[in-house]
């Protein structure tokens, strides 16, 4: 009986876990911008893009349609070694574009031999050197951003000094898999969001991330995250909230939700869950890596009940209670931040994903520690 009231001790504290989530997230309050404020901000959206001729003209025509002044923006456009038609259309783009357009190609950066596989990083890195904002707004080149994505950005920064701005990311949904997908990522937007909330900075994501140019050169930039190749979101944040604890914030808006595309295909997801997974031993902070521990602990116990049970050393109650705490409290949970993200038509999607969860979690706990995976053509070892 020590294995049953184990696991259904683990079972109890992820429920009381994934509440203290939800408790978080409703009290986060959903941001009221005062809408007679004028604000004029200079911002600097900065995007690195590598092979993105198929998605690269739908965010410049989402740019376009900003509500923001055109004055007060730019963008740059890094790109990374395209193999594609990626740097023709943006220069095609960039002779009618309404917004000052700023082109820079890696292989023309005059510090090519420090790179050293950190192609995003000093990507980000050289256009903030070539821009003048006093806000940095980063987003992908597979995105699109609603029409008041920097007026609501701009508005919030200035009401709450803030530092740096975690937005939300969904994906669209042309398949099933994406549908998946779009539900699985709303649990790490939702979990990043409450964790934030309770003042533990666990994840965000470069798709909807903004910072201030201050806060960028008070951390020394990427300076000490440079021996990997991947994070340049999340061990920013990091970065940030430890000179400014309390100026790193989750703005929770809906016309603030970035759109960007899900993996087309198993091999794609693979890498990318893999990649974004291999950063979660890199943490300094112990609370984000106590968390990811828990978090993957819990799945392995709820995927050593069916043995378990067949074995006789967990009774079905246990089992059946064990699971049901666990579901009835992820579909709280997951319900509004679905709603939240426009996607309440997803939420009966929960129930299957609640069985592939588990699988999901403990896979890649175990495959990040090996290292390499690949990204759009290119293999990483970091």
């Amino acid at each position: 009986m020590i294995f049953a009231y184990i696991f259904l001790i683990i079972q109890i504290l992820y429920a009381l876990f994934t509440l203290i989530l939800w408790i978080a997230w409703q009290k986060l309050p959903l941001y009221n911008p005062v809408t007679e404020a004028i604000v004029h901000t200079r911002i600097s959206v900065i995007v690195v893009v590598r092979n993105e001729a198929s998605n690269i003209l739908n965010l410049l025509n989402s740019l376009s349609h900003q509500t923001y002044p055109k004055h007060l923006f730019s963008v740059y456009i890094v790109d990374d070694y395209s193999t594609d038609a990626t740097v023709s259309l943006l220069k095609d783009f960039q002779s009618t574009s309404p917004f000052p357009l700023h082109i820079l190609e890696l292989k023309n950066y005059s510090a090519l031999d420090s790179i050293n596989g950190n192609f995003k990083k000093k990507g980000i890195e050289w256009a903030i050197s070539k821009s003048d904002g006093e806000l940095i707004a980063m987003t992908d080149g597979d995105c699109l951003v609603p029409p008041n994505w920097l007026t609501t950005i701009a508005r919030f920064q200035v009401q709450t000094n803030a530092q740096m701005i975690c937005g939300a990311v969904t994906f669209t949904e042309p398949t099933i898999f994406a549908k998946i997908q779009a539900v699985e990522f709303a649990s790490l937007i939702g979990s990043g969001a409450a964790t934030l909330q309770m003042g533990i900075p666990t994840m965000c994501n470069a798709a909807n991330l903004v910072f201030t140019r201050r806060a960028f050169i008070d951390v020394n930039g990427y300076k000490d995250t440079a021996s990997t190749a991947t994070g340049d979101d999340l061990f920013l944040m990091h970065k940030i909230h430890q000179v400014y604890p309390t100026q790193v914030h989750f703005l929770k808006h809906p016309q603030t939700i970035v759109l960007t595309q899900p993996q087309p295909d198993l091999i794609a997801f693979y890498h990318q869950r893999k990649r974004w997974a291999s950063k979660w031993h890199l943490y300094s902070d112990w609370r984000v890596s106590g968390i990811a521990i828990f978090i993957f602990v819990s799945s392995l116990s709820l995927l050593t009940s069916i043995p378990a049970l067949f074995l006789n050393i967990l009774p079905i109650l246990f089992l059946i209670a064990g699971i049901s705490l666990r579901w009835v409290s992820e579909w709280l949970f997951m319900g509004h931040i679905l709603s939240f993200l426009k996607k309440r038509h997803l939420i009966t999607w929960i129930f299957p994903i609640q069985w592939l969860y588990p699988i999901y979690i403990v896979f890649f706990g175990l495959t990040a520690q090996k290292k390499g995976y690949s990204w759009k053509g290119r293999k990483l070892d970091q």
